[in-house]
């Protein structure tokens, strides 16, 4: 017992020598740092006032710089596409165009149902009358198409289709401009685009209306079984409802007894949106908002304003 008591003391005075060692080795760095630090600042004082002076403002200088540096670094690294795009109009003063922007948003909810639907508004005695659509694509059209419209080299005018029987035809008579709002909920982003309302019934010899004619024959034959089923139905759209036992019901699915798709009603119209004006305007991030105008002469013209 006596020589483990012996032992445990040997012990713990060597652990006691070893941690006086390191506090002096400590204190001999501080002293050694204060040092350096105090043959710094003698050089700083035996500095003239100007020459001290330069030296303060290159040192904050390069903190600027060194913050501007981080700042713009963090900025370039956008976590998602469309804050990447904010960041490169906002640094830049660039715009992309509103049809790029759109397919951009488009891919993004292509997967969601409903992403398709779009509010299309038109007037009527000076009021407003808005509905849902189906969007169906872009309308492509020969480059000398009178009516062709590209902006980044892609076709601008929207694809849609309505009915003969429909109030908006009487009202795009009177006034052909419309407008359509496109709301993106996954990424918070809106369209309102602006233009000239086009309801098409594949009439007419012209090369142009030839165009229109194959145009509006595709889309009748690629429209699901139940949507050409509401085209031939005897019932018009808005009017008093009837008993349907009173009327003949239309073929299954737009379809002969053989299965062929019929041909194109005449109340059947393709209607187009040849777009002038859009209003794009993201939530996400960064509030950004957008107008894109055709000029007559420039083409498409895209300046950001104020969200």
């Amino acid at each position: 017992m006596k020589y483990h008591s012996r032992a445990i003391c040997f012990l713990v005075a060597a652990s006691a020598r070893s941690l006086c060692g390191e506090a002096l080795a400590t204190n001999a760095n501080f002293a050694r740092s204060r040092s350096v630090f105090g043959a710094a600042a003698g050089i700083s004082q035996s500095l003239s006032p100007s020459t001290s002076a330069i030296a303060s403002t290159s040192t904050t200088r390069a903190i600027g710089a060194s913050r501007l540096t981080s700042s713009l670094s963090l900025s370039s690294s956008p976590s998602s596409p469309s804050e990447g795009k904010d960041t490169v109009a906002t640094m830049s003063a660039s715009t992309t165009s509103w049809r790029s922007l759109l397919e951009v948003s488009i891919a993004k909810s292509r997967k969601i149902r409903g992403s398709n639907y779009v509010q299309l508004s038109t007037v009527q005695d000076g009021e407003p009358r808005c509905r849902t659509v189906v969007f169906r694509g872009f309308q492509n059209l020969p480059a000398d198409h009178p009516d062709s419209n590209l902006c980044d080299d892609k076709t601008c005018v929207l694809k849609m289709c309505t009915d003969l029987r429909s109030q908006k035809v009487t009202q795009n008579t009177k006034q052909p401009i419309a407008e359509m709002v496109w709301w993106f909920p996954k990424t918070s982003e809106q369209y309102r685009i602006r233009g000239v309302l086009r309801l098409l019934d594949g009439s007419g010899d012209s090369d142009a209306d030839k165009a229109y004619t194959v145009a509006r024959k595709e889309l009748w034959g690629n429209m699901a079984d139940s949507s050409r089923e509401s085209f031939l139905n005897e019932a018009h759209p808005g009017e008093d409802l009837v008993d349907p036992s009173t009327l003949t019901p239309p073929p299954a699915g737009g379809r002969d007894e053989d299965g062929k798709v019929l041909p194109v009603p005449e109340r059947f119209l393709l209607m187009l949106l040849d777009p002038t004006d859009i209003d794009y305007l993201c939530l996400t991030g960064d509030q950004y908002r957008q107008i894109d105008t055709k000029d007559p002469e420039k083409g498409w013209v895209s300046k950001r304003v104020n969200p």
